[in-house]
């Protein structure tokens, strides 16, 4: 339950690396930043949910906010990923089925990441 946003998160950014590995379909000679962008995006929100995870924020209002803007960072570069996709979706050609598969998996992590946010709120007030 509480693991699973960082399960998810963590399987999204493993997949997202391996059909981005895929140089049939993303070409670096087409465009090499786009595919560097998504990658960055689906480590860096792993990461951040991560780290967040590690923060203790019932110790103190410090930490408190560390791990709430970490949450915060996590849910608008899901946003970001989104985006790319959608450029990547025209650059490359993809799917419509491909992209819908991607964009629902980050989808389901921002969901649970905006949930978890919340939750802390509730328990721990706002930041």
């Amino acid at each position: 339950g509480r693991l699973e946003v960082h399960v998810k998160a963590q399987y999204r950014a493993s997949y997202t690396a391996k059909i981005l590995s895929n140089n049939k379909v993303f070409n670096p000679e087409v465009d090499e930043e786009i595919i560097r962008r998504i990658k960055c995006c689906a480590y860096d929100i792993y990461t951040k949910a991560w780290t967040a995870n590690k923060i203790r924020a019932d110790t103190n209002s410090i930490n408190r906010e560390m791990r709430y803007q970490r949450q915060e960072e996590a849910i608008l570069l899901c946003d970001e990923m989104l985006a790319y996709i959608g450029v990547a979706k025209q650059v490359f050609h993809l799917k419509s089925k491909r992209i819908k598969y991607w964009s629902g998996l980050i989808l389901e992590v921002r969901t649970l990441l905006q949930k978890w946010k919340e939750s802390d709120v509730s328990r721990y007030g706002q930041p």
